[in-house]
């Protein structure tokens, strides 16, 4: 069965936060309980991610991913989309953590994405990424694949 496959982006404050937990067990693997807890949360957040499977049936999934290694995988919907689009889009956050502001302070990304637009301009991200290359060859194969119209705006 054709698929095409779309690897979740690793927010870098996760790659941070698990190998700052991995640098913190080694200075405590005296203790040797909470030197291993910490090392295999550690492994988890960096280790974990998703990605989204669209079918060509379009029964797509969502997987679970830990190192490469399929763990699970359950169904997601979607919007059929009408037709797709690639574009630029900007995204921000708020550095902030549980009641502690950081002053207001917000961090901003920007992304190249696939999104499916749907009747009434419903639509979903599907795939986001730093490289735009990535962008343009996995949006043109997912229109082959669906045989929707492709909306490029990343080449105007």
């Amino acid at each position: 069965m054709e698929s095409i496959k779309f690897k979740e982006y690793k927010n870098t404050k996760a790659k941070c936060i698990g190998i700052g937990l991995l640098l913190f067990s080694i200075f405590i693997m005296t203790q040797e309980l909470s030197g291993i807890i910490l090392t295999v949360i550690g492994l988890l957040v960096l280790g974990v991610h998703t990605e989204i499977e669209v079918f060509k049936n379009f029964e797509n999934k969502l997987n679970i991913i830990l190192f490469n290694m399929k763990l699970f995988s359950i169904q997601t919907e979607l919007i059929y989309p009408e037709y797709i689009s690639l574009f630029g889009q900007s995204f921000s956050s708020d550095n902030e953590f549980s009641t502690v502001s950081a002053l207001g302070s917000t961090a901003s990304f920007d992304f190249y994405v696939i999104r499916f637009f749907g009747k009434n301009n419903k639509n979903d991200i599907v795939f986001k990424s730093k490289n735009k290359e990535v962008v343009l060859i996995k949006g043109k194969q997912l229109a082959n694949l669906l045989n929707v119209e492709l909306l490029n705006k990343l080449e105007d």
